[in-house]
């Protein structure tokens, strides 16, 4: 497990130099002038886009003063990988079947805001206890505390309302994001590894299970450090994996738009149901506790497995109604029959 990929502290000369801020400008107003020759007209993404990362570097140059400890963790750099290899692979597919790569383009700066957003108000809301106890924790994203689920949810309403919008056929695009849904979270988990969330039960053998170390972990917090654990974060990789090559594979024979976003909506589900019968964190919240064989805290059914529950029966819903508007088509008279009657 390696939590943190890089680290170092600022020396402390940097405190005298006004360049730093020179360069910040610089690069801003260079990517707005690079944004402006791609597209002379306005582009609210386009501001919003650069207008972040000026917070960002401000943000960076304040915290990160003379002295300053810097860390860069792998969870974050995962997801960013993750989320960079999804829009490429969305923007190739886009432009393999002559759709414009900036709806792809466009539509990831919504789905990136609301899908943060989701999945940080699922957490919220599964842990509101901890919250309400603590409300300054609300803000401490870089703590942790993002549930895929609510990141997908919010994904799917933002590419939604922005189909709709844009007048383009939802199911069409959603085809060409969502496997780029599962190569993402591919990497996410992977990022969950390294900082030990999103961890397993004990696997009750001293010959398997990983064991973790690192204190700041949630592991540590769930005082299994030590322990051989199930690990779970990449059973889910693995599985993300494989569901993302029965993606492709089932692009090339696919005979109507949505058939990719149906076989995700009963894949993942069916995935995330089993591995959530090997996880060992609290944080993820269940709904139900029963006491069954003695256990001092007998969990049924996860809020992720309830989520999942739901999905799946949406994915088998549209699919059924698919297949069925497939078999029966509305029959429509041609116009030339209509016109002989009429005379």
């Amino acid at each position: 497990m390696l939590p943190v990929l890089l680290q170092f502290h600022f020396p402390e000369f940097l405190g005298s130099f006004h360049w730093i801020e020179g360069l910040v400008w610089g690069t801003v107003i260079l990517g707005l002038y690079l944004w402006r020759q791609r597209k002379p007209y306005f582009s609210l993404n386009g501001f919003l886009f650069w207008l972040g990362m000026l917070a960002l570097m401000r943000g960076m140059i304040y915290y990160a003063g003379p002295g300053y400890h810097f860390k860069l963790h792998t969870y974050g750099v995962a997801i960013a990988a993750g989320f960079v290899v999804g829009i490429y692979l969305a923007a190739r597919q886009a432009r393999r079947e002559g759709m414009s790569t900036d709806v792809v383009l466009d539509m990831a700066f919504w789905i990136l805001i609301s899908s943060m957003v989701g999945s940080r108000v699922l957490f919220i809301i599964v842990n509101i206890d901890d919250y309400m106890a603590e409300p300054l924790n609300l803000l401490k994203v870089w703590q942790g505390g993002l549930v895929f689920y609510g990141g997908f949810i919010g994904a799917l309403l933002a590419a939604f309302y922005y189909t709709q919008k844009k007048g383009i056929n939802f199911l069409r695009v959603a085809d060409i994001m969502v496997p780029s849904v599962a190569i993402g979270h591919t990497f996410g988990r992977l990022g969950c590894f390294s900082a030990g969330c999103c961890h397993g039960m004990p696997t009750g053998s001293e010959s398997f299970g990983l064991i973790f170390t690192h204190g700041g972990s949630v592991v540590a917090r769930n005082k299994l450090l030590g322990v051989p654990l199930h690990p779970t974060q990449l059973y889910e990789s693995f599985g993300e994996l494989v569901i993302f090559f029965i993606l492709i594979s089932l692009r090339k024979k696919k005979r109507f738009h949505g058939q990719l976003l149906i076989a995700y909506l009963i894949l993942y589900p069916i995935l995330r149901s089993i591995n959530e019968m090997f996880r060992g964190d609290y944080e993820r919240g269940m709904l139900f506790r029963v006491d069954l064989f003695g256990s001092e805290a007998p969990d049924i059914l996860s809020t992720s497995q309830f989520i999942s529950l739901i999905l799946a029966s949406i994915g088998v819903g549209l699919l059924v109604s698919m297949l069925w508007r497939k078999k029966h088509p509305k029959k429509t008279a041609p116009t030339e029959v209509i016109e002989a009657e009429s005379e």
